[in-house]
């Protein structure tokens, strides 16, 4: 029961850091003034509005919180449930980011905090649940090799970004 108790407290501490973590990281690139340095930085951080740019926010924080508990629990099958729980917060965070922005056609900032809490909440909770899953326990190297090509494609699209909907600034404009 103790146990329990301390793994609960521990989850916690990591959501909250992970909401965090993940809100302060919108503004780093805010206190640079150096293209070549934000150049490096967009590496983790976002540096323009874009909602592809903010994916960043959801995906390295779950990617950290994985690696925090699954070493601290020793259970593998917290990292392969935050690998997901992180995919699947980048999807519905876009998902829906589109679907009220189609209604307001702007970003409303109450609004985008909200869903961004939510959906870190959420998806962790849904990291947890999977982390029980004896598929995800023992799929340790599946998980790894995901969370590299996830963090591969962030990279690239960073640096490459694509031309549709995701990669639009506030504007509609295309990030430089």
């Amino acid at each position: 029961m103790k146990e329990s108790r301390e793994i609960n407290k521990a989850a916690i501490l990591v959501v909250t850091l992970m909401i965090v973590l993940g809100t302060c990281m919108h503004f780093v690139c805010d206190l640079v003034n150096n293209d070549d340095v934000m150049k490096i930085l967009g590496v983790i951080f976002p540096v323009n509005e874009t909602s592809w740019e903010h994916m960043k926010m959801l995906w390295y924080p779950f990617l950290a919180g994985g690696i925090v508990l699954s070493k601290k629990q020793r259970n593998a099958g917290i990292f392969g449930g935050f690998v997901i729980g992180g995919t699947v917060a980048m999807l519905t965070i876009i998902g829906c980011f589109t679907l009220y922005q189609s209604f307001t056609i702007s970003s409303v900032l109450i609004l985008d905090i909200i869903l961004f809490t939510l959906d870190i909440i959420l998806c962790a909770m849904l990291g947890f649940l999977l982390a029980k899953q004896d598929w995800c326990r023992k799929s340790l190297i599946v998980w790894i090799v995901l969370a590299v090509i996830i963090t591969a494609g962030i990279i690239y699209l960073t640096y490459c970004p694509g031309s549709g909907y995701i990669f639009l600034d506030n504007e509609g404009l295309a990030a430089d």
